[in-house]
């Protein structure tokens, strides 16, 4: 737990000393009264990469939102909880966020532990609002206890990357894939699009995330003549899976991989030219100019926003908006109400604002003007279930040893 519980005042006060270091969530000792959001990241574990560019996010956005007056007469604190890339550790993290006054919790990382945690946080009468991991499948969200996701289900992404297949003019495949809710609901997603579409799967095996080796199972992808290859699991299991089908075929697969594997972890930990006209799904960032990225290096000593940072400011705004437009009675909120707060803010009627519009867009709503969020992540119109109604995949591919997007025609 990464708070201001009285076992880590010292470091509390290290982190107001430091507060452009990464990993300092917490506000000083003195903000009482503030409305707190808990944030759940895999600080540690097998994910736990990008945590600390995420938080930033928030923390900037947290920043904004608090010089523009906060929310309701209130500042905003943001109190970081770790899942430790673990569904059974989170459900510890997230009773901490609830203990601690959590209204919402912005999180995690993983279909699966957001799936483990839901049940607690509506016990809680707690909202989740997840940045950038959406559901493996929306039809199996529970719409009368809205979850809210800012990026595409699982199932939604694999069926874009089985169309990216199909006009590529690709007829047969293999395909690779952990055994995690989100990855499985992905490469269903694939296979069954990609069949309808005219395709033949010629292999399908899962890829065992603790495994040394996938020898065998590249072994018998190379028999079946599996020259086109979808990848869906952690950066380290398909590093592994990548080297090995190298290793083991004269002609280079063509790889086609899932939005989970747009990051440089993989692309750092293959052999040279391994991933060379790879191409990819993930979740599509609007507002692709320099404006925020320098933003962010100004506030963060000149680190730049990874592609996820995007949606977690965005969902930090949001929320603030949808705050402003509930109702708090003695520091506490009908969640219902937040939750119809959060999609009248997400569209239209109304002005739309942008992400550098966030004080402005406080004060307007406290005139009771009527306005909208529209973000580094485009217009955020969301069903009563909590998803995102508009498409919001882009298509990347990996060159020279770079990621980089690829120009829609």
């Amino acid at each position: 737990m990464r708070s201001t519980t009285p076992g880590l005042l010292t470091r509390a006060a290290v982190c107001v000393a430091l507060a452009s270091l990464p990993g300092c969530a917490t506000e000083p000792p003195d903000d009482s009264g503030a409305l707190t959001i808990g944030l759940l990241l895999p600080f540690t574990g097998s994910e736990s990469a990008t945590a600390s560019n995420f938080e930033r996010a928030v923390l900037y956005a947290r920043d904004r939102i608090n010089a523009g007056g906060g929310v309701k007469g209130r500042r905003l604190r943001v109190i970081s909880a770790d899942t430790h890339s673990d569904a059974r550790r989170s459900v510890a993290s997230v009773k901490q966020l609830i203990a601690e006054g959590a209204l919402v919790v912005l999180g995690p990382e993983s279909a699966e532990i957001a799936a483990e945690i839901k049940p607690i946080l509506d016990d809680g009468n707690v909202v989740l609002l997840s940045p950038l991991v959406g559901a493996a499948d929306d039809a199996k969200v529970d719409c009368a206890h809205p979850w809210f996701r800012l990026a595409p289900s699982a199932r939604a992404l694999g069926e874009a990357l089985a169309k990216e297949m199909d006009a590529m003019k690709v007829d047969r495949v293999g395909v690779l894939h952990a055994e995690d809710a989100y990855d499985t609901a992905l490469e269903d997603a694939v296979i069954q699009r990609f069949v309808s579409l005219g395709g033949q799967v010629t292999f399908e095996a899962s890829l065992d995330p603790n495994a040394q080796s996938y020898a065998s199972i590249v072994g018998r992808a190379v028999d079946a003549h599996a020259d086109t290859i979808v990848l869906a699991s952690s950066p380290r299991s398909a590093a592994l899976a990548v080297n090995e089908l190298a290793a083991s075929n004269d002609e280079r697969p063509r790889l086609f991989l899932s939005p989970l594997l747009k990051t440089d972890l993989l692309v750092q930990n293959v052999a040279p030219e391994t991933l060379e006209g790879a191409l990819g799904v993930a979740p599509k960032i609007h507002d692709t100019s320099e404006a925020f990225p320098a933003a962010f290096g100004d506030r963060w000593l000149g680190d730049r926003p990874l592609e996820g940072a995007y949606f977690y400011y965005d969902a930090m705004v949001l929320l603030a908006f949808g705050l402003e437009k509930s109702t708090l009675v003695q520091g506490k909120l009908d969640p219902a109400q937040l939750e119809s707060a959060i999609r009248a803010e997400a569209g239209p009627p109304g002005d739309s604002l942008g992400w550098n519009e966030v004080e402005s867009g406080l004060g307007r709503l406290r005139d009771q003007d009527e306005i909208y969020y529209s973000g580094l992540t485009g217009p955020m119109l969301l069903t009563e279930c909590g998803a995102r109604r508009l498409g919001t995949s882009s298509t990347w591919s990996v060159h020279a040893g770079a990621i980089g997007d690829v120009p829609q025609q």
